[in-house]
């Protein structure tokens, strides 16, 4: 039942009345009869028993293999600020996410950050040694290149690789795309969303898209709303948003960005899965930046030149307005409202907007991060394209693992030439090295490549948990301390399965006799 609660988001108070009604709803059991567990025990059994367990599973697996790390600081306007701490680490056959802590932090500078990230580490016995990969969001506090998170980190763990979060770096190259077009697009949906006391996020990863078509799909009812409202409160914001949806313009670009940023979108979902992509990482990148260069540039500019070679922004070189990519959509509004509408200025600004994102795109993605290039080696499809010593150089980037060069060259080799047939039939690629690693032949191998695996590809679990607290600590919920909290989050991420088929340990079961009494011992 303690379990039921933490996984459900059901407040401890609950079990006061459901403590109660068993009873009643089972007169002829006498396990019901003496079912006894009210507020406080599920809370203790959560916090004493249940969170400690699964907590000391993550720290064992985090102090016997390599683990990537993810952190991101809460910007709540609460009282606390929190520090969430992640581990991307192997569990049996498995590349999981774990909940490692989540410490308060009200400072955030990369000094207060850090040294509660150390103190949760050494706390638990995690040499830094484990940690191959960090992960986090952009900002200078985490990623700064002289005092930052990462900076310190490199000082006690110089071969750490941090490949950054591809999910923030995509967003960065989305706003710079909204404000080359020069028009009011965020303005009108903060408006319209205030209005009905709705709010736009514009953090959010790619929300924009989504509130760009829902608008797109009320566009006409929004339109006669706005011009039959001018009795309220606000009727300066309300003529505004009336004379923006009434404009020609502002509707084609609405239109055209429906179609223009889902590119951008379909990639930011892909990485934000839990599952592996961090193999793909590299490829997706390039193949994003051609597909907006293939936009407004001829296809022969494209094909078999180095991306960073490619002269995008010379106006010579690019396509006429009569041939750019704007989506048949926005093609058709244009050409039915062309008398109304600045064709050449429109289409110019259009060009703006490609131009803009695929230069945030070559600045910010790390396309020339050797790691991420050579990262393809972990397809088990792919291992008759790459040689042995690219393999090798990966593992340079990870002395700590003090792997043999001569066996891993030799094991690279023999796995090569093995029969798909004699490997693993597994198309997850977690799930094939975790078994490569048994057969006994590859250890080396395996070992380097399940350690590649753990770098985060980007930091969407991080935020994710966030999210889990936002839902945990409600308006009606707000007096959970910390150690309460971060038991619930534990429980909620820790233990993955139906809460049905949890099975307390015998451990978690004796722990579970004696906390509620050591609580009220002290209280």
């Amino acid at each position: 039942m303690a379990m039921l609660v933490a996984k459900q988001n059901v407040p401890f108070s609950f079990n006061d009345d459901f403590n109660k009604s068993v009873k009643d709803m089972f007169p002829d059991s006498n396990i019901a009869k003496q079912y006894s567990c009210g507020r406080t025990k599920a809370t203790q059994i959560v916090k004493g028993a249940i969170a400690p367990a699964l907590n000391k599973e993550v720290v064992q697996l985090c102090q016997n293999q390599p683990f990537g790390l993810l952190c991101d600081e809460s910007t709540s306007r609460s009282t606390d600020k929190e520090f969430v701490i992640l581990a991307r680490v192997f569990n049996e056959e498995r590349l999981v996410t774990k909940f490692l802590d989540m410490p308060v932090c009200n400072i955030g500078k990369a000094e207060n950050l850090f040294t509660s990230l150390n103190k949760v580490l050494s706390e638990r016995k995690i040499d830094w040694s484990n940690v191959v990969a960090f992960n986090s969001d952009n900002c200078s506090v985490m990623k700064g290149k002289h005092n930052s998170v990462v900076s310190r980190i490199k000082e006690v763990q110089p071969s750490l690789i941090d490949v950054g979060c591809i999910c923030h770096l995509a967003q960065l190259a989305t706003g710079c795309g909204i404000k080359a077009l020069h028009q009011p697009i965020e303005e009108v949906l903060q408006s319209i969303y205030n209005h009905f006391d709705i709010r736009y996020c514009a953090t959010r990863w790619l929300s924009l898209h989504t509130c760009i078509n829902r608008v797109l799909n009320q566009w006409n009812a929004l339109l006669a709303y706005f011009e039959s409202h001018e009795d309220v409160e606000k009727p300066g914001k309300v003529k505004m948003l009336a004379g923006h949806l009434s404009n020609k313009e502002t509707k084609f670009f609405f239109i055209f960005l429906s179609h223009a940023l889902k590119p951008l979108v379909d990639f930011n979902v892909a990485f934000q899965a839990e599952g592996v992509m961090v193999h793909r990482l590299h490829k997706e990148m390039c193949n994003l930046v051609r597909r907006y260069l293939g936009r407004f540039l001829p296809a022969h500019l494209i094909a078999d030149v180095p991306l960073k070679e490619i002269e995008f922004q010379d106006t010579s070189l690019q396509l006429p307005d009569e041939d750019l990519f704007i989506g048949q959509q926005a093609q058709t509004f244009l050409e039915d409202n062309k008398d109304e509408l600045s064709v050449p200025r429109i289409l110019l600004a259009v060009r703006g907007f490609f131009v803009a994102v695929t230069s945030k795109m070559l600045k910010v993605f790390p396309l020339d991060n050797t790691v991420l290039q050579n990262l393809y080696v972990l397809d088990p499809e792919l291992r008759y394209t790459f040689t042995p010593s690219s393999v090798i150089e990966l593992g340079k980037k990870l002395p700590q693992l003090e792997l043999d060069q001569d066996s891993l060259r030799e094991e690279v080799v023999a796995f090569q030439i093995t029969a798909r047939a004699d490997l693993p039939e597994e198309q997850q690629v977690d799930r094939f090295w975790a078994l490569i690693e048994k057969v006994g032949r590859f250890k080396n191998l395996a070992r380097l490549m399940k350690a590649l695996l753990c770098i985060p590809h980007s930091n969407a679990s991080s935020e994710r948990v966030f999210s889990m607290v936002r839902k945990i600590v409600t308006e009606n919920r707000t007096r959970l301390d910390n150690s309460t909290l971060c038991s619930l989050l534990s429980c909620k991420l820790n233990f993955t399965g139906p809460v049905h088929t949890y099975v307390p340990t015998k451990s978690v079961l004796q722990a579970a006799r004696h906390c509620t009494y050591n609580y009220n011992k002290h209280v």
